[in-house]
Formats: structure tokens, C-alpha cells, sequence
């Protein structure tokens, strides 16, 4: 009769195991790839249209076109490729293109990668660089590499460029060369 409740003790550890390794497995599933889990993307999207409103006037401050977005949690940082910000100040338009960007502290940076343009056919200005921010709460604009600008006049290049867009007030640093057309006979 001793027989039955040792089979029984013996069954109810063995069943008590097999639970306890299902729990564990279902407690980490991941445990192997948690590195890849964490560092995939969270949302992914197509042909992405945002826009940042004024917080007083409510009008539409710049809008962000992309044709893919790939936004990651875990380094609070959003992939664009191919971004198209159209910027409007109330004295002029910009518009910025890159092949790449980012967009950095809850959508306050903007940073712009690789083929950079940015335009401005309401003064008539080109500029081209490799790498371009834009400070959405402070309305600032910076370039830390080489800057070139094509204008009417003729064109300028410069290592730096930092701009503000509320004042229209454009700094220009590094080894700052101007070439201006001159008129024509």
C-alpha cells in the first residue's frame, strides 16, 4: 500500500517541475535574444506626414514628410529616409531635404544627414551641406560642417553656419569665402 503515495508524491514533484519550467520559459521567453527584442524597432510606417503646431497661435509651425519612419524606444530616437521639412517662419518659406534624418528629443531636433538642401525661393537661397540641425523650440538652424550657399549675388561657402529663424540673422564661421557677380557690361 505504500506503493500508491510514492508513485503520487513522485507524480505531483514531477508534474510541480514541468510547471515550474513552463513558468520560467513563459517568465523569459526571450532570454537568448533580448539584445535583438530591445533594439528593434517599435513602430515602422510608410509614407509619413507630421506636423508641429504653435503652442499659442496654433498654426502650423513645419511639416515633416518622410518616405519610411523607424522609431526606437529604447535610444528615444525616430529613422527618417528621405525627409522633406517645409518650414514657415511668416517672413520666408524653407524647405529642407537629405537623404537621411533623425529626429532627436521628442521631435525639439531635427538633424539632417547626407545630401542635405535647403531652400528658400522667397530670398532666392540654395544651400547644400552634409549635415544640418534644426531646433524646433528654439527656431534655430545649424550646420557644423562645410556650408555651401548659392544666392542672386553668387555663392559663399563657410565651415559653419548658425541661423535664427525669428530674427532671419545668419552667422557664418570657419574660413567664410563670398564670391559676388558682378554686373554685367
Amino acid at each position: 500500500m505504500r506503493r500508491p503515495g510514492l508513485l503520487s508524491a513522485s507524480g505531483v514533484i514531477l508534474l510541480g517541475l514541468i510547471v515550474m519550467m513552463t513558468l520560467h520559459e513563459w517568465g523569459n521567453p526571450l532570454e537568448g535574444d533580448n539584445e535583438a527584442f530591445l533594439s528593434a524597432p517599435v513602430i515602422t510606417a510608410e509614407n509619413i506626414v507630421a506636423r508641429q503646431f504653435n503652442r499659442d497661435s496654433g498654426e502650423v509651425e513645419y511639416r515633416l514628410l518622410a518616405n519610411n519612419l523607424e522609431q526606437y524606444e529604447r535610444e528615444a530616437l525616430t529613422l527618417l529616409d528621405h525627409p522633406d521639412l517645409r518650414l514657415n517662419n511668416g517672413n520666408s518659406q524653407w524647405t529642407i531635404q537629405a537623404d537621411n534624418g533623425e529626429v532627436r528629443d521628442n521631435g525639439d531636433v531635427i538633424v539632417f544627414e547626407n545630401n542635405v538642401e535647403a531652400v528658400s525661393k522667397n530670398n532666392g537661397v540654395t544651400l547644400d551641406t552634409r549635415e544640418l540641425h534644426y531646433l524646433s523650440r528654439d527656431r534655430q538652424v545649424s550646420a557644423p560642417d562645410t556650408v555651401n550657399m548659392r544666392h542672386s549675388e553668387g555663392s559663399t561657402r563657410a565651415g559653419r553656419m548658425d541661423a535664427d529663424l525669428d530674427t532671419g540673422r545668419m552667422t557664418l564661421k570657419q574660413g567664410v569665402v563670398s564670391e559676388f557677380k558682378g554686373p554685367k557690361p
